[in-house]
């Protein structure tokens, strides 16, 4: 199986959407307080002292814990209407229809790996007719997100780990991936033919 991957957050679009979700979810208000109460997670993390994973994982948790997973996909429903399109390069937009359309011919198949989670991810992109998307994850019980990462933080080596284990025990290469930041570089070194911020002008 041969595979086109592109990263999301400022490969396709212009501005990082976990942090505008975060905002859209909460309120601009709120979003500022839960951030403040953040901040001994920030400095932990510019000492060094824990990795941007577990900066993932405090943040979802103070966030989205106890929240009704139907108003984290009701928001991210509108989210994914209102918002992503508005953030979307032109020529990422471009380069994705030529990727479907040789996944229609029978040639690569087309995925989205991405830190941001699925939530939004899927209906924004189902609504273009992408339907692989590889994404951070929240986890439930009894239908309220527990505040913890389902799975793993889909970045950095994550990224190649997620997408080999789609494909296990089958075999799969990454014949092309695009990506903008340190979160990509496994991916992108990982692929036969890399893309770095291809889509900016």
């Amino acid at each position: 199986m041969e595979v086109v991957v592109f990263d999301f957050d400022g490969t396709i679009t212009t501005d990082d959407t976990f942090r505008l979700f975060l905002s859209y979810y909460r309120g601009a208000a709120n979003y500022a307080v839960k951030i403040l109460s953040l901040m001994p997670t920030f400095v932990a993390y510019g000492f060094k002292a824990i990795d941007r994973n577990m900066v993932k994982a405090n943040v979802i948790r103070r966030f989205f814990k106890g929240e009704p997973m139907s108003r984290i996909q009701a928001r991210a429903d509108s989210f994914a209407k209102d918002v992503i399109p508005g953030l979307i390069r032109p020529a990422a937009a471009e380069a994705l229809e030529r990727a479907k359309l040789r996944e229609k011919q029978g040639f690569e198949s087309l995925y989205i790996c991405s830190a941001s989670i699925g939530p939004y991810l899927r209906p924004y992109f189902l609504q273009h007719g992408i339907t692989n998307i590889l994404a951070t994850e929240l986890k439930s019980e009894s239908g309220v997100c527990s505040g913890e990462i389902d799975g793993y933080n889909i970045w950095g080596a994550g990224k190649v780990r997620r997408i080999l284990a789609e494909f296990a025990p089958n075999d799969v290469i990454i014949k092309e991936a695009y990506g903008d930041s340190r979160g990509d570089r496994e991916l992108l070194n990982a692929a036969k033919a890399s893309f770095y911020r291809p889509f900016r002008v």
